[in-house]
């Protein structure tokens, strides 16, 4: 069963918002919603990605517009 459309955009605001100060609660809530879903189930696959993008920031990393994770900004090794 796919995820609720309010818990898919909560998840997806908590991602795009994403910070070093926030990062792990948002990994925490993504893996927790997407436990509820069958491997073969889109938001599986979707909720994966956004934590490929979570684990990039969790990093130090830049997610562009794009998605890709991109070079880490100035000053950071």
């Amino acid at each position: 069963m796919p995820l609720d459309r309010e818990v898919k955009s909560n998840l997806r605001d908590k991602v795009s918002l994403a910070n070093k100060s926030n990062v792990d609660e948002a990994i925490a809530e993504v893996e927790a919603a997407r436990a509820t879903l069958p491997e073969d189930d889109k938001d599986y696959a979707r909720l994966t990605g956004w934590l490929e993008d979570l684990s990039h920031i969790a990093g130090g990393k830049v997610i562009g517009r794009t998605g890709d994770p991109g070079s880490q900004p100035d000053g950071m090794a």
